[in-house]
């Protein structure tokens, strides 16, 4: 999605009002199957037991069920937002399910610093912009295992075929319902170019009518 112009927005700012109602809505657009699409896309990108998982911009940890499901007791999950409401929804979500493989960093991407390598970052439903997403990307490809570590990217656009006039609308409500960091226009993009092209042995599927894809490489490391 091209928002130059916004580069030095933070993004995170702008879910402090949807926080509350954040879950709710991402399921009732995806018919009660987010969990579902999610799954299919972290085991589409190679997802595995036992990986340690950077679950970028985690939010309300929406993918958390997800990735537990794949990666069980022996894996761990450290979640990242920069949102300090969304992490307090997803620490609760945590601490109810019982989930004890778990870290939390309250952090901008571009300040993350640890040592422990990862095996499989996820950024689902965050990639707002080229420039910060691009230096994002960057930032966490060296904190992957250099010889295994996967990105994987899950996320929506609009569909490519004749769909696209029906559920335009639909995403239209979404995105001003959800208070999204992105706009309707942003939606009108080519993720298997625009991210695929930072990456090496990209794998890309569309599904859910199109609306939503799934892409996963490897960091391109200079």
């Amino acid at each position: 999605m091209e928002q130059n112009q916004n580069s030095t927005r933070d993004f995170s700012l702008e879910y402090d009002s949807s926080s509350g109602k954040y879950d709710f809505i991402v399921n009732l657009f995806q018919m009660g199957r987010d969990r579902i699409h999610r799954t299919k896309a972290l085991r589409f990108a190679g997802l595995k037991k036992g990986d340690t998982v950077l679950d970028l911009c985690c939010g309300s940890g929406l993918s958390f069920a997800a990735i537990q499901s794949i990666i069980g007791p022996t894996g761990k999950i450290i979640a990242v937002d920069a949102n300090g409401k969304m992490l307090a929804l997803a620490k609760t979500l945590a601490e109810k399910n019982k989930w004890s493989n778990m870290q939390f960093i309250q952090s901008d991407i571009e300040k993350l610093a640890f040592n422990e390598k990862i095996d499989f970052a996820f950024f689902a439903l965050c990639w707002y912009d080229k420039t910060q997403n691009s230096a994002w990307l960057r930032k966490v490809s060296h904190l992957l295992d250099p010889e295994t570590g996967i990105l994987c990217f899950f996320d929506y656009k609009l569909p490519s075929n004749w769909l696209r006039y029906l559920v335009t609308p639909f995403i239209w409500v979404l995105v001003n319902w959800l208070g999204e960091a992105y706009g309707l226009e942003d939606l009108k993009w080519k993720p298997k170019e625009e991210i695929g092209s930072l990456l090496k042995d990209v794998n890309y599927t569309e599904y859910y009518f199109g609306v939503l894809f799934a892409l996963s490489g490897k960091p391109k490391l200079s």
